[in-house]
């Protein structure tokens, strides 16, 4: 799924909210695809008290439109998750072009394949299902079945010891530098996907980048591996 589009334009909103310009260049290598993006994101928004009116309309804020009485980071994350529920609707978390095409073709060919997500586990599964999708994985594991969320490697090497799969094996398909960042750290290859919102960033440490899915087949799979010392 494609959440990018919709993540950064909640977070966006945000900041148009306390009358900030969100650096989209900044959100997309540190924010995107890190969930512990996110404070460091609200450390560039003035304190909900400099000017209260631009959080009037804001949930859970006074009548009077001054801030509500919580902790700073604690009401940005309140309204960020209201605008995840407003924003993350099927219309604006589409599939990536080509994945269900591919999806189906490695899993008719015997290739297992697993979701390593930094996401919890309720919100992947309501978007695999969502898809129909959940049936094509032969594991699925989310950030809130591990220590530590990418970037560190902990779903990348979780997923491959649940596949039986030396992480030498695998290949990552990523969109974000902080999912490049822990597949590598895996000890695996990864092919990097940029889209919209992150064509400007380096993907120059994945070992491939792709325009699309559709470019990810049997000879680029091969030409991945073919210098696999464990071939």
């Amino acid at each position: 799924m494609d959440s990018i589009g919709s993540d950064f334009e909640a977070c966006r909103r945000l900041f148009g909210e306390h009358g900030v310009e969100l650096p989209v260049e900044r959100w997309a290598r540190e924010v995107c695809g890190n969930t512990d993006g996110y404070d460091a994101l609200f450390a560039l928004l003035p304190a909900p008290g400099a000017n209260p009116a631009r959080v009037a309309g804001a949930a859970h804020a006074r009548p009077d439109g001054s801030p509500p009485e919580e902790a700073p980071d604690r009401y940005l994350w309140t309204r960020l998750k209201a605008l995840w529920k407003e924003l993350q609707v099927p219309e604006n978390v589409p599939l990536m072009p080509g994945v269900r095409e591919l999806l189906t073709r490695l899993a008719d060919s015997g290739v297992r394949l697993a979701v390593a997500s930094s996401a919890d586990r309720h919100w992947v599964l309501r978007w695999l299902g969502h898809y129909g999708l959940t049936e094509l994985f032969d594991t699925l594991v989310c950030g809130d079945d591990v220590p530590r969320r990418k970037p560190a490697p902990d779903v990348y090497t979780e997923a491959a010891r649940r596949l039986g799969v030396p992480p030498a094996r695998c290949l990552a398909v990523e969109d974000s530098l902080t999912g490049i960042a822990a597949a590598r750290a895996a000890g695996m290859r990864v092919a990097a996907v940029p889209t919209t919102y992150t064509r400007s960033l380096d993907y120059g440490v994945a070992d491939a980048v792709l325009t699309g899915l559709f470019e990810l087949g049997d000879e680029l799979l091969h030409e991945l591996f073919r210098e696999d010392d464990h071939v």
